[in-house]
């Protein structure tokens, strides 16, 4: 990939929502080519998409990182959109969500798209052509599936599609007319009689699903699922003319006829089907899960686990509380429909489109999920992300001329716990999980409720001496006192799992005067019955010796003293009193 460019990257937040962490992280292009201009259509901003976004779109437009800060002063800098323009130039901006500029666009391109005539056949550079006897250089080409999503995923790419949308088809072809002849005493003269596009039918796995005709056919499609293929299918018809003339009375000497002409009419009718698959997968968001969670230890504290068990994008709860996934999405224009071909029955010739569909694309992005809302008046988020987890899957590549950077390896996070002090209860009662696709989302109430329950910690030490000390842990659940049966508790570098009455056992080694030890469930949001931690202190024993113990060291001690006190009384009694003074002197 690209080296880093901070001074983009800083740029690139003037065009992207202030509360979000955008990843830009583009390359340094060292040359712009000279046709780069062509990548970003001449006819923009339109169709109702502001300069801004629309400089955003084409992110295949070939950047130019040699542009330093002073190229984006006041002094340089005549207006907001030469600004755009200037930054897009530079490097390439994601969206944080699937952008409706690009459906926007894509409906007002589609309707400049101009058919060549009966002896013409105007065609993106990408379609496939076919003949027939009559009819000539015949395609059909998809214009724009939508909404949808290119999905990056390691060497793989995916079009995603919401269950229910459109497929925007263009199509053309030109009528070959046989050469007539008009000399000689047997003439033919052709023509065209008539000549249409005369249906484009749409279907996603060989059934059909709407129909349209002309050269540019919008077609719907609802309730789609699974991996279905769709085809689109045009049938041309055109009606040719055949007029025969015959002589019967010619004269060579002055090549004309002498009498009237026999004239036979004949009509000739052909047609040409011409199709184009794409291969799709819908994302029906049909499975997501979850359930809230209180917490018996924090009673303004709420939280919820979600599983969308799919790519997304962001999910809200509380009407506009939202978490964003680390799926950031860019634009680019369709491969092949950079330059429009003209072709007739001599010439072919080449002209800068005016017909540029774009597409949107996701790639997992070095950005971590996070919550974008503003923080309170008090400086706290109304959300906390605590963890999210799915598959870890190697990062995509993105095409050269992308200058974005993608997650290397990456966590396909499709499961996420959130909580929240600031908000309700009732805020997670219903949560919104939008798709990857624009507009897709999906409504889920999650009506299980989970409990963190509060524990208590009992530690008793039953053996100890100088060297070791045996710990019991006992953990019951506050409010039935119930035995907690999962978990661990720690005691200084050692562990032990709870048995099934709630007990563990452990051995000390050096014990201190106070043993402390901790009792930790497994986190809320990966377990079926979560339980809050716990703590307790208990003192070692002191190690006083027994009674028989004390009797014997007494009469030691007395066995002990008595020679010496022998020793020091004789000592002192023939020093006459001179050593303690307990002899009297004379």
């Amino acid at each position: 990939m690209h080296s880093p460019r901070p001074m983009a990257a800083a740029l690139a937040l003037f065009l992207v929502s202030s509360s979000a962490v955008v990843v830009v992280a583009g390359g340094m292009a060292t040359v712009t080519p000279s046709d780069s201009g062509s990548v970003v259509p001449n006819d923009g901003p339109d169709y109702g998409v502001n300069n801004s976004t629309f400089q955003r779109l084409w992110s295949e437009d070939a950047d130019n990182g040699n542009l330093s800060a002073d190229d984006f002063d006041d002094a340089n800098v005549s207006s907001r959109a030469e600004f755009a323009h200037r930054l897009a130039r530079s490097t390439d901006i994601p969206f944080d969500q699937p952008p409706q500029a690009a459906g926007d666009w894509n409906n007002g391109d589609f309707g400049d798209y101009s058919p060549g005539d009966r002896d013409s056949s105007i065609h993106p550079e990408s379609a496939s052509l076919e003949d027939g006897v009559y009819i000539k250089d015949a395609y059909v080409s998809i214009f724009a599936t939508q909404p949808s999503t290119i999905l990056h995923q390691g060497n793989e790419t995916t079009q995603y599609v919401a269950p229910d949308g459109q497929v925007r088809a263009l199509s053309d072809y030109r009528v070959a007319v046989p050469q007539g002849d008009q000399n000689g005493s047997q003439r033919e003269r052709w023509s065209i009689d008539q000549t249409s596009i005369e249906s484009v039918e749409l279907s996603a796995d060989g059934r059909t699903i709407d129909t349209g005709n002309g050269h540019q056919a919008t077609l719907q499609y609802t309730g789609l699922s699974g991996s279905p293929q769709l085809t689109v299918e045009a049938n041309i018809t055109v009606t040719l003319r055949h007029v025969t003339l015959d002589c019967p009375d010619w004269n060579s000497s002055i090549s004309g006829c002498d009498g009237d002409w026999t004239r036979d009419v004949e009509t000739l009718e052909a047609s040409k089907t011409v199709s184009t698959s794409q291969k799709v997968v819908v994302n029906r968001l049909s499975g997501i899960s979850g359930n809230r969670v209180q917490f018996e230890t924090h009673k303004n504290r709420v939280g919820a686990v979600i599983h969308p068990s799919t790519e997304w994008s962001t999910i809200t709860v509380d009407g506009d509380v939202r978490a964003r996934s680390n799926w950031w999405f860019y634009t680019a224009g369709r491969s092949g429909w950079q330059t429009m071909v003209t072709t007739t029955a001599t010439n072919t010739s080449r002209a800068e489109s005016s017909v540029r569909p774009v597409q949107v694309h996701a790639f997992p992005s070095q950005q971590a999920p996070y919550v974008p809302t503003e923080p309170t008046d008090d400086g706290k988020r109304p959300l906390a992300i605590e963890e999210t987890w799915g598959t870890e899957l190697t990062g995509p590549s993105l095409p050269v001329n992308i200058d974005l950077e993608s997650a290397d390896p990456y966590v396909n996070a499709d499961s996420i716990a959130v909580s929240s002090t600031t908000l309700d209860e009732s805020a997670f009662r219903k949560v919104t999980v939008q798709g990857i696709v624009r507009g897709q989302s999906r409504t889920v109430s999650l009506s299980e409720q989970q409990t963190v329950r509060e524990t208590n910690l009992d530690l008793t030490v039953t053996e100890a001496n100088a060297t070791h000390a045996v710990v019991r842990a006992m953990v019951t659940e506050n409010a039935s006192d119930d035995a907690v049966t999962t978990g661990r508790v720690t005691i200084r570098n050692q562990t032990a799992t709870l048995n099934s009455s709630g007990m563990a056992v452990v051995t000390i080694s050096k014990p201190s005067l106070l043993v402390h030890g901790q009792y930790q469930s497994a986190a809320w949001w990966r377990t079926d019955q979560p339980y809050a931690a716990s703590e307790d202190i208990t003192k070692t024993p002191a190690n006083f010796p027994d009674f028989q113990t004390l009797i014997q060291l007494a009469v030691v001690t007395i066995l002990w003293f008595i020679p010496v006190a022998v020793l020091v009384f004789g000592f002192d009694y023939m020093s006459d009193g001179a050593l303690l003074g307990i002899s009297n002197r004379t």
